[in-house]
């Protein structure tokens, strides 16, 4: 497997680590979903490290294809 798509699996994982850790730094609340759930500002790394890892894992396809 190429390092591309392992660090991309690594970066969605941390993603998934990140959002039960992240409640001492949340921030303000961008998007309410329900009264016990809303996204917040630090939730936004998530969706950042989501992002990176899809393009790692499209790149390393797109080098392959060559």
């Amino acid at each position: 497997m190429p390092r591309r798509r392992i660090t991309a699996l690594v970066l969605v994982g941390l993603a998934i680590v990140w959002l039960p850790l992240n409640q001492p730094v949340e921030g303000p609340k961008l998007l309410v979903l329900s009264e016990t759930h809303a996204i917040t500002t630090a939730d936004l790394l998530s969706v950042a490290l989501v992002l990176v890892a899809v393009w790692l894992w499209w790149s390393a396809r797109r080098r392959r294809d060559r």
